[in-house]
């Protein structure tokens, strides 16, 4: 039996060992590329770490290019969308826990036929949608787009972090003189902020890499996220791959921290409305 064990145990790590490296290698690649210059990018046989590591590629992008002005509209349209959906998103799903009225049933089975839908059926309409409201090329038109995707998933996912939460709490808090929204914001929301925390960086990486939508609504320089400036370094006839793979390297950063900064919380959330008890 400690035999078997053992064989079973050097299959499944092996196996983790095998899934690791072929999630990793694109990330490992694109970081080793970045600190190449033109020279090692394009050798017959590739090197893992450069002979000459160079900053050129970055230097390039931030102080030759519109990159820090990409930059700067993903951070304000990844914020503010986190803020914003965040908001609607725990009084939604507070409601959907705590609440029984009138056609809840039929809303909640909305919320999943939502997202049965691929994102790319309302580009169209929601152009139109834009142009009429003369919302095109502007922060307001990707914001009230990637909130409105992001809203029925997150509703779902802290409706279920809620319903973890007794609410013999609530009701505890409430003889001892808070009212319904005191209740929420005190006894409720501390409880689940692993929940809140996992939904506020779904929705953040929902807006920061979101091409399709900010392609279509956006059309000049002063208005394009990452993703999209990111695309402008694919030539027709040349891809400068030492600035391309910088410039991911520099997008990929930010929600990496946000993980390794957040891990702890992450985890409790994606549990934390796993068992219902």
């Amino acid at each position: 039996m400690a035999r078997r064990l053992r064989i079973k145990q050097a299959i499944v790590l092996t196996l983790l060992i095998i899934i690791v490296t072929i999630l990793v290698f694109p990330f490992i690649w694109m970081l080793s590329t970045a600190f190449k210059g033109p020279e090692e990018v394009f050798t017959q046989i590739p090197r893992w770490i450069p002979l000459k590591p160079t900053l050129m590629n970055f230097n390039t992008i931030l102080f030759n290019t519109s990159f820090p002005r990409y930059f700067l509209n993903s951070v304000v349209v990844g914020m503010v969308t986190m803020v914003i959906a965040l908001a609607v998103t725990i009084f939604a799903g507070y409601a959907l826990s705590r609440y029984n009225f009138r056609g809840k049933t039929a809303f909640s089975m909305w919320l999943l036929v939502s997202q049965m839908f691929p994102p790319v059926l309302m580009i169209i309409p929601i152009f139109v949608l834009m142009l009429q409201l003369k919302l095109v090329n502007t922060y307001a038109s990707l914001i009230i787009t990637y909130a409105t995707f992001a809203l029925p998933f997150s509703t779902w996912m802290l409706k279920a972090y809620f319903d973890t939460v007794p609410i013999d709490l609530e009701e505890a808090a409430k003889v001892d003189g808070c009212n319904q929204f005191q209740a929420l914001t005190k006894i409720i929301l501390p409880l689940a902020a692993p929940g809140i925390v996992t939904v506020a960086l779904f929705i953040f990486i929902l807006a920061w890499h979101e091409f399709m939508f900010a392609l279509t609504l956006t059309s000049t320089t002063e208005m394009r996220t990452l993703p999209v400036g990111i695309s402008l370094f694919l030539g027709e006839y040349r891809t400068l791959w030492g600035q391309l793979m910088a410039g991911s390297v520099i997008v990929t950063a930010p929600v990496v921290v946000f993980f390794v900064y957040l891990q702890r919380y992450i985890v409790q959330g994606l549990t934390l409305g796993a068992v219902k008890g």
